[in-house]
């Protein structure tokens, strides 16, 4: 081996013992100098003026008490960064470690995200990878934001393994070639966001990264033999063969793009058009025969029913939907040609179940009798679709489960 591979190996490897952290700590960081500087400003001045506060009360002021209001928030403040430190302590700084680094476009984006010994072992992680391009938007008003748009996405179940300095959460992924690299944080940029969830009880996990990820076309060094899946991701990597989605903390993106049902939308079309072009014969030859009437009739029948055939043969893989599942809501979308339809959007409150429907097949469409589709059951009646088209019965249990953690939705 020459000494400029062993150079680049040596370099790899050391990059890769450089941990990545989420950014979990430093919202942390921001909380309690909020919580400190609130109360240290508030509590003196409140100690210093108690007297004279209690002065005024006592003479029918009932204006001071508002005064209270200001070191009772420092309280609340104070309390929360302590509860937040508490959720924090439980799984630790959760280490990432990337093998190879930085991530490889055309290989591997693998690694492991390292837990403290007392992490349960008894519950199953989940880690998804996406490719994100964050851009700026300017309103009628001048006034700029941000919006993102998914541009890939995969999701697996990592493999839990014991390490020498607590347990191991290990995850490769195969990126394709053709993705764009992590650019620098300005303006319009693409950038690289890595997931790590568990439900727990208690206090769930949930750690976002950013990650580099470079076209190296590197491979891991990791031993994750792919032989030995898990039938549970086996059945994982299905589901997400048949969507997308993406975690992060407070929020659910599921988005099942066009072109899903291609083969029914063509048979549609192609049934639809023999039937259209039959029409016309019928119409055509209705007029030199002697049962013009029955004939002419017949081939109005098959006008009328071609039309709304070939219209449904056309939206059927011209269609997509959106489902986005935050902490107060679910918002969903369909769209045809990616132009909007239908919208809808209701209160997680207003959501008392979510369970799985199988479609009802036909003699015309009997596999749809193997498909399912996701629904929430809304107070009052009515119901909102979560998830449709998913093809077996072992995918559509996971899609549920998927749902159910991922959303926060235990209903």
């Amino acid at each position: 081996m020459s000494s400029a591979s062993v150079s680049v190996q040596k370099r790899q490897i050391e990059d890769a013992q450089s941990p990545i952290f989420s950014n979990v700590k430093s919202g942390l960081y921001g909380l309690w100098v909020l919580a400190l500087f609130w109360n240290m400003v508030t509590w003196p001045v409140l100690l210093a003026a108690r007297e004279l506060l209690l002065e005024r009360y006592l003479q029918g002021e009932w204006g001071v008490l508002f005064v209270l209001l200001a070191p009772l928030i420092g309280a609340i403040v104070l309390c929360k960064a302590l509860w937040r430190w508490l959720h924090w302590r439980k799984f630790g700084a959760t280490p990432l470690f990337l093998n190879p680094f930085p991530g490889s476009i055309g290989g591997h984006v693998a690694g492991k995200v390292r837990l403290p010994e007392t992490a349960p072992t008894n519950v199953r992680y989940d880690v998804s990878l996406v490719c994100v391009y964050t851009y700026e938007t300017r309103a009628v008003d001048n006034k700029v934001s941000q919006a993102e748009r998914m541009l890939w996405q995969n999701s697996a179940p990592g493999e839990l393994r014991r390490g020498i300095d607590g347990l191991d959460v290990l995850f490769c992924f195969d990126v394709p070639e053709g993705l764009t690299r992590s650019e620098a944080i300005a303006g319009n940029y693409h950038h690289w966001r890595l997931h790590l969830h568990a439900e727990c009880d208690g206090d769930d996990l949930d750690r976002l990264f950013d990650i580099p990820v470079h076209p190296t076309c590197m491979a891991t060094t990791l031993d994750l033999s792919k032989g030995r899946m898990p039938a549970a991701a086996k059945v994982h990597k299905k589901l997400m063969g048949q969507m997308r989605a993406e975690t992060v903390p407070g929020l659910l993106h599921m988005y099942f793009p066009r072109g899903r049902q291609r083969w029914l939308g063509t048979g549609l079309i192609l049934g639809g058009g023999a039937l259209l072009i039959s029409s016309f014969f019928f119409l055509k030859v209705a007029g030199e025969s002697m049962l013009g009437l029955p004939i002419t009739f017949t081939g109005l029948i098959m006008l009328f029913i071609s039309v709304p055939i070939i219209l449904f043969g056309i939206y059927v893989p011209a269609q997509s939907l959106d489902v986005r599942v935050a902490r107060d809501a679910i918002a969903i979308k369909r769209a045809l040609f990616g132009v909007s339809v239908y919208q809808k959007r209701v209160a997680i409150s207003q959501v008392h179940s979510v369970v799985l429907i199988r479609y009802r097949g036909s003699s015309f469409i009997p596999w749809r009798r193997h498909s399912f589709k996701v629904i929430a059951n809304i107070a009052g009646g009515g119901n909102l679709l979560l998830a449709e088209e998913l093809n077996g019965q072992d995918v559509a249990e996971e899609a549920l489960r998927f749902i159910r953690a991922n959303g926060n939705l235990v209903v």
